[in-house]
């Protein structure tokens, strides 16, 4: 007898190629055997008359972290018809910390308009039951996860040419946070003896290129993804937008919630890109570039200085990780929790947050012996437990349990 396959809606939002776990998590619900997929790109011109007769078929919906992450505004026009579906609706949520293009308050106010049965975090369960628990009937942690098809290692380290490599945007100092900052810019000064061949830039990358540059790496450094500090309503945010604007003196500048960034936001990746390297100097700029040049002591000092953090640990694992495991790519890391799926010195090199015992990180990271079988160790274990299959799974479970 044929296993039944629950009917399932998958709704995604694709405006870049550049975030490769989208790709991911969309591929895995696409090759999973329990799920009968539909996928619907919810940026396309006739989504709503797509998406009314597929709602009426779907035994359940799922909104990846594409259609809500960077921006809500491809689902907001369609959250009433979501809220009228006739089967179950499981939510992710993206970017789950306080950010100036996508505020956490804009994801409440378009879940509290679905109300789905089950919102997926990849933050720690608790965390995102701060956030979002009073939004919906169930709260489960779903943390990123290894995608063994796409990252792969296809060179030795003895084949690879870069030491340390990193492909990362920086944070802004509306976090409150700067750990990806500081331990990008240690490596990058690269004072080592002798001298360590590093290679950190800010450039986003399709999942091809980025497995390709991770497999030209021995190793990266990185820490965990989000922030200290979470908030439902954005409100230190805003105050930090508001302050900025008066530094910034009556100056032109295009705010990230304007009518014309919602324009930008559709625009091609390389048009995008050109924009903003326009809009980075002159009489006209973009809020994005202002904040990037705000100096991270005077905002933290104005803003978090003395100020408790809140009762959850708002730090979490990336996909970055678990690309470089994919890619036998060793990575220096500050000590985390990482959902508590890496530990430290076994998983990863661990960086203390002050970096005192720095000297020793780059030593043993230099012992080819002991970086390899830490990379193979860690590999297996993720093949073993934390493929994005192991992460689809846990979905059904939730999803039977309604």
């Amino acid at each position: 007898m044929r296993e039944s396959r629950i009917k399932t809606l998958v709704l995604h939002a694709h405006y870049t190629t550049r975030l490769s776990y989208y790709d991911d998590w969309l591929d895995a619900f696409r090759a999973a055997p329990g799920f009968a997929v539909t996928a619907l790109n919810i940026c396309q011109r006739d989504i709503g008359a797509a998406l009314k007769p597929a709602l009426r078929e779907a035994e359940l919906t799922v909104l990846l972290h594409s259609t809500n992450g960077d921006t809500t505004i491809y689902l907001e026009p369609l959250a009433p018809l979501l809220a009228a579906r006739k089967g179950k609706l499981l939510s992710f949520v993206g970017n789950e910390f306080n950010a100036v293009g996508s505020p956490i308050a804009a994801k409440r106010q378009v879940l509290a308009v679905v109300r789905p049965d089950i919102i997926a975090t990849q933050l720690l369960k608790e965390a995102g039951a701060y956030l979002f628990g009073d939004l919906a009937e169930r709260i489960i942690a779903v943390p990123h996860a290894l995608n063994p098809g796409a990252f792969r290692a296809e060179r030795s380290a003895a084949e690879r040419h870069i030491d340390l490599g990193v492909r990362a945007a920086r944070y802004l100092p509306h976090l409150g946070d700067e750990d990806r900052n500081r331990v990008h810019a240690l490596f990058a000064a690269n004072r080592f003896q002798p001298p360590l061949t590093v290679d950190i830039g800010d450039q986003r990358l399709t999942r091809s290129d980025w497995a390709r540059f991770l497999n030209d790496c021995r190793g990266t450094v990185s820490c965990e993804a989000g922030s200290w500090y979470l908030e439902r309503d954005d409100a230190t945010v805003e105050a930090i937008r508001q302050w900025t604007r008066r530094r910034m003196g009556g100056r032109l500048v295009i705010a990230n919630d304007s009518n014309l960034r919602r324009l930008g936001h559709k625009l091609p990746w390389g048009l995008r890109a050109a924009a903003r390297r326009l809009l980075s100097a002159g009489p006209l700029r973009h809020e994005v570039t202002v904040n990037e040049e705000l100096p991270f002591a005077e905002v933290h000092a104005r803003f978090f200085a003395g100020r408790p953090r809140p009762p959850v640990y708002g730090k979490c694992i990336s996909s970055r990780h678990f690309d470089a495991i994919g890619t036998k790519t060793c990575q220096i890391m500050l000590r985390g929790r990482y959902n508590d799926i890496l530990e430290a010195d076994r998983d990863y090199i661990a960086l203390a947050p002050d970096f005192a015992n720095l000297e020793d990180a780059v030593a043993r990271f230099r012992d080819a012996r002991y970086r390899q079988a830490m990379v193979d160790a860690a590999y297996e274990r993720a093949l073993a437990a934390h493929t994005y299959r192991h992460r689809i799974d846990r979905v059904a479970d939730a999803v039977a349990a309604l």
